[in-house]
């Protein structure tokens, strides 16, 4: 923390106002998570030991650094670092020009920005103003086809002005929608979006969502709590999904598999996907989930000879159709979703192939098969399970 407080107090002039101190200071802290930790907290590891190496060094540097960390800390260190700093200020050290406007950002209004036909995503849009200061907007993008974490961040001018530059559609045709967002559920939907982030092992997010970790949980602490938000986990009964392959094989879409047990089979399996796997259910089919069904989901988990793989293209393209009619998705993206079937089927084909590609449950389901176990028989698994963990250590 020495060596790192030398290093940083060589830029801690270059901030040219509050906004700019404080992701500055939040970068400082993303360093810090750059490996997770397997127990504790890496904030409380690593501030205290920072605020004391920057009071050690004494410089207006480190002065401008502690009142930047102020800003970002959570309570506790950031008074840690306030209380430093003002030590230092009490010793004839100057204050940087913006000092006086750390931690006075205030919230005022929030907008949620999503996409009306597929709703792969939601924007949480919060603006906040600080005395003499040009206000800000923050903005959270969450994925639902990543389990409804924390994507990306950006910030941007005020929300009219954020306003006046989004389109109201995207280049493939989704109209975009807004609405008023109360600041408690602004608050709720970050935090459970981060939450699911931090359980999600390896995800691939922008960087930018490390390196600004810290402003967003600070502006995430000025906003109102006690929100709850709706529980949008639905358990669907096997009798439910039955009635919906059953409703697919009798409509215009789905009617043509119908007794073709391999196609049967195909709608089943993706039915199972959207009601266990997918955010919005059996019936929300947009390009991107296509490519997670196909190319992730299948190919990792899904143990089928070659040729079900191969019906996949062809029953999943009727499926989407099916599926968009019923959500009433406009024509042009639901195209969109329907051609990603074929889109995608070299690659899941490739995938399905290559055993460097499955998931290990998926693996250990092939070798099991191939040595001819019964997997109903709950003896025999266990016999396998013995004779595989063994082979792996060996």
């Amino acid at each position: 923390m020495a060596d790192m407080a030398e290093i940083t107090v060589t830029e801690a002039l270059e901030p040219r106002d509050v906004l700019e101190a404080e992701q500055w200071a939040s970068c400082i802290v993303g360093t810090w998570h750059v490996t997770p930790l397997l127990e504790g907290d890496v904030e409380e590891l690593f501030f205290p030991a920072y605020v004391s190496a920057l009071e050690e060094l004494g410089s207006a540097g480190a002065l401008a650094t502690l009142r930047a960390m102020s800003g970002v800390g959570a309570a506790i260190h950031a008074r840690r670092a306030r209380a430093a700093a003002d030590r230092l200020a009490a010793g004839g050290l100057g204050e940087p020009p913006w000092a006086e406007g750390i931690g006075r950002s205030r919230p005022v209004g929030a907008l949620l920005m999503y996409e009306e036909a597929f709703e792969d995503g939601v924007s949480v849009m919060v603006e906040f103003a600080a005395p003499g200061a040009q206000p800000h907007t923050l903005g959270i993008y969450i994925d639902h086809n990543m389990g409804g974490l924390v994507k990306d961040v950006f910030l941007a001018g005020p929300l009219s002005e954020v306003r006046r530059k989004l389109g109201r559609r995207t280049p493939n045709g989704v109209g975009l929608a807004l609405r008023e967002l109360d600041l408690a559920e602004a608050r709720a939907r970050v935090e459970d979006a981060l939450e699911i982030l931090d359980h999600t092992y390896d995800p691939p997010v922008d960087g930018d969502v490390r390196t600004l970790r810290a402003l967003i949980e600070a502006r995430m602490r000025l906003l109102p709590g006690g929100a709850v938000l709706a529980d949008e986990v639905h358990e669907f009964e096997p009798a439910e999904r039955e009635r919906l392959l059953a409703d697919f094989l009798d409509s215009p879409e789905g009617r043509r598999w119908r007794g073709d047990e391999d196609a049967e089979d195909v709608a089943a399996t993706a039915i199972d996907f959207g009601c266990d796997y997918n955010h919005g259910g059996p019936l929300r089919w947009s390009p991107v989930v296509v490519e997670i069904f196909m190319t992730s989901w299948l190919t990792r988990k899904v143990v089928r000879e070659p040729e079900f793989f191969g019906r996949v293209p062809d029953v999943l393209r009727d499926w989407v159709a099916y599926a968009g009619r019923r959500r009433e998705v406009p024509a042009a993206p639901l195209r969109e979703a329907v051609g990603a079937a074929k889109r995608y089927r070299k690659e899941m084909l490739a995938a399905a192939s290559d055993p460097d590609s499955w998931g290990p449950a998926k693996a250990f389901a092939v070798a099991a098969q191939a040595a001819g176990v019964d997997l109903s028989d709950p003896d025999a698994v266990g016999e396998f399970v013995e004779r595989y963990n063994d082979g792996l250590a060996a």
